[in-house]
């Protein structure tokens, strides 16, 4: 009797290249995902598994990446930056007082839901790192007005209270300044001056397409179609989710 032939099998394998940082716990997607806007950025496929960093996690994968130049990922990385802002998930909250960043912000309509100096306030805990206030889980971060802006030395970037809140850490801000010495002038730190209302904005990192400096940015629209980012492994993140 002759076998009954059914349809064959077929099974696709679709294997991701992945950028390990293992000093710092992190793997991320070497496929980027953009350009799109923040919104998109946010609801984009980075593959299973992984999701849009935060910029805590961002900081590690560019100053290993301008570190490491000689892996073609590591190349991928510091092209898109050169071109494009590479954007973390932060939500970052101007007021009279000073700035807040909260690593993961709510969404609503397809915008980051901003809340009220108060509320975020009552978020504060008890620790302080480098002129900063931080929330127990360290996902929010204060910073009064005083910082200094625009161009300035590695070890002013190292140092500067604006930046720490932006990234999180004295650790990822000395990470930032050494990453800027890759380039020919110094650093330069975009933000937002004389605020006289409440403003939402978004975070990145960003080298000019000489390669002049290192520019971080916390003054970045949430609707421009033109960001970039990479997916992170989320159950390896040690920050956020």
């Amino acid at each position: 009797m002759a076998k009954t032939i059914t349809k064959p099998s077929f099974r696709e394998t679709v294997v991701i290249t992945t950028m390990d940082l293992d000093d710092v716990g992190l793997k991320f997607n070497a496929q980027r995902v953009g350009p799109m806007n923040f919104k998109g950025l946010r609801n984009a496929d980075y593959g299973k598994g992984f999701g849009m960093p935060i910029m805590p996690e961002l900081v590690p994968l560019v100053y290993a990446s301008l570190e490491n130049k000689e892996y073609k990922t590591a190349k991928n990385v510091i092209k898109t930056l050169r071109s494009n802002w590479l954007i973390g998930k932060a939500g970052i909250y101007y007021f009279l007082e000073g700035i807040f960043v909260e690593d993961i912000p709510k969404m609503k309509s397809g915008r980051i839901v901003t809340p009220t100096f108060k509320i975020l306030e009552k978020r504060l805990g008890s620790h302080e790192e480098g002129g900063v206030f931080f929330s127990d889980d360290k996902t929010i971060r204060f910073v009064p007005y005083g910082f200094k802006r625009e161009s300035q030395s590695t070890l002013e970037l190292s140092k500067n209270p604006g930046v720490i809140t932006l990234v999180g850490s004295e650790e990822n801000a000395e990470k930032l300044a050494r990453a800027s010495k890759n380039y020919r002038k110094n650093p330069y730190f975009h933000t937002l001056e004389n605020v006289d209302s409440p403003q939402t904005k978004v975070a990145g990192l960003y080298s000019d397409g000489f390669d002049y400096r290192l520019g971080v940015g916390a003054h970045l629209p949430e609707d421009l179609d033109s960001w970039f980012s990479f997916g992170v492994l989320k159950k390896t993140s040690k920050v956020g989710s």
